[in-house]
């Protein structure tokens, strides 16, 4: 296990205030909302939407055709979608993408 250290961030007031009182109401630490937030910022993980299997972005590549992970358990990526459903999902990776300020992969 890893040594705790103390982290020292500025945020909005407001945000900080909302965050505390979710935080709260959920009881989970704030502290534990940030180190999740951390952990996937900087290593992500995924589940494959064909077969669940859960998978490191580092060790998934990109399909060629479409650009989108292809998973390293069944292989799947967007080709074998409906469009309704890449739709769906390209929607769900949008506030992924919203909360992490860019693309994952």
């Amino acid at each position: 296990m890893s040594v705790k250290v103390k982290l020292t961030i500025t945020v909005d007031g407001d945000i900080l205030i909302n965050a505390k009182n979710v935080a709260r109401d959920k009881r989970i630490p704030l502290s534990r909302v940030i180190e999740n937030f951390l952990k996937f910022f900087s290593e992500p993980e995924f589940y494959c939407f064909k077969c669940g299997g859960k998978f490191k972005a580092r060790d998934a590549d990109l399909c060629a055709k479409c650009g989108w992970m292809i998973c390293p358990h069944c292989g799947a990526c967007r080709c074998g979608l409906s469009e309704e459903t890449a739709i769906a999902v390209f929607h769900m990776r949008r506030i992924y993408e919203d909360l992490l300020g860019g693309r994952i992969k």
